[in-house]
């Protein structure tokens, strides 16, 4: 499936859904593109989310990490058999420069204590994705 830049596919060997965007987007195309990925995982069924960000720039804003921390992420609670998991994929060099300010950095570290969903932060896929089997 392709829209708003981001290519979703199922995984059902891993089983997860992998999202992956393809070009640069827009704020408004980032939340289109995370209510894609909600569709296909309640379609599913599915609780295990990786997000490739390597092929987009980051777009950190005070306004996104609100929408995603107020708005999106209480959508996910009880929503699914499990807590969701969600690993977010960026490039080793994103990481060597530092993620104090950006959004998955600072959506990746915050501390739930319902452990409603989980998230972290990986370069390497492999590893993502044993995460993801947890």
């Amino acid at each position: 499936m392709h829209s708003h830049g981001l290519e979703i596919t199922p995984r059902p060997d891993l089983p997860a859904i992998v999202a992956r965007w393809q070009r640069e987007i827009t704020p408004i195309e980032l939340q289109t593109g995370y209510f894609a990925i909600l569709a296909a995982a309640d379609e599913l069924g599915c609780w295990r989310w990786l997000l490739d960000l390597r092929r987009r720039e980051e777009l950190a804003s005070p306004a996104l990490t609100t929408w995603m921390n107020a708005d999106f992420f209480p959508q996910l609670v009880g929503r699914y058999a499990n807590p969701v998991r969600i690993a977010f994929l960026i490039s080793p060099l994103r990481a060597a420069h530092g993620q104090s300010d950006s959004s998955v950095a600072v959506i990746s570290t915050a501390v739930r204590p319902d452990s409603s969903y989980f998230t972290s932060l990986f370069t390497d896929e492999a590893v993502a994705y044993r995460w993801l089997a947890q």
